[in-house]
């Protein structure tokens, strides 16, 4: 047998071409792997900040809504009745669900803060100030006006995550008492 017919019948890959090969994989992995384990959470960013400003759009039609009406108490908005806080849509979780025009439980646990939301898709929660039992502060917005308990925030949270110890949410702010409303997402946690 001469070396060429020898060659051909050990075609199998020498010890040096298969370390080479696994610490090639080695560094791809180490390369690739947080890129995947992040699509999880980019995708749950997405989701807030895309629910965040479905809310600021959502607000905006509802001005246009109080503006034509000249309303001062409620609107109809796409078929539901939104209450008013000072000129402004109250921060409840029936506002969020009219001006998202989605449909989320209305159920509620007051044990919200350690059990992570369990619904569909979203859990919504509502009228929380400061003072308020089980109260989140937003980061950025101090609602400690001189009419406190007239200033109300609204949460909506994705499936999975815990409101206040997760930091993956968007709200919507009737700080009443300036005659100002803010919405917005945190995304810290996702």
């Amino acid at each position: 047998m001469d070396v060429k017919e020898r060659y051909l019948k050990n075609k199998g890959f020498t010890l040096l071409e298969l370390i080479i090969t696994l610490v090639i994989l080695g560094i791809l992995a180490v390369i690739a792997l947080p890129k995947f384990i992040n699509y999880k959470s980019n995708a749950n960013q997405s989701l807030i900040q895309g629910v965040g400003a479905a809310i600021k759009t959502g607000l905006d039609l509802a001005n246009a809504r109080i503006q034509i009406d000249n309303a001062d108490s409620s609107i109809d908005y796409l078929g539901n009745t939104i209450q008013l806080t000072a000129g402004q849509p109250t921060a409840s979780a029936g506002t969020l669900r009219a001006l998202l025009d989605i449909e989320v439980p209305t159920s509620w646990t007051r044990i919200w803060k350690t059990v992570p939301c369990a619904e569909l898709e979203f859990c919504i929660l509502g009228n929380m100030y400061p003072g308020k039992s089980n109260y989140v502060p937003v980061p950025g917005y101090d609602l400690t006006g001189s009419f406190v308990g007239e200033n109300r925030v609204a949460y909506i949270w994705p499936k999975g995550y815990l409101l206040e110890t997760d930091g993956c949410y968007s709200f919507y702010i009737n700080n009443a008492s300036t005659n100002s409303v803010y919405s917005g997402s945190i995304t810290d946690g996702c």
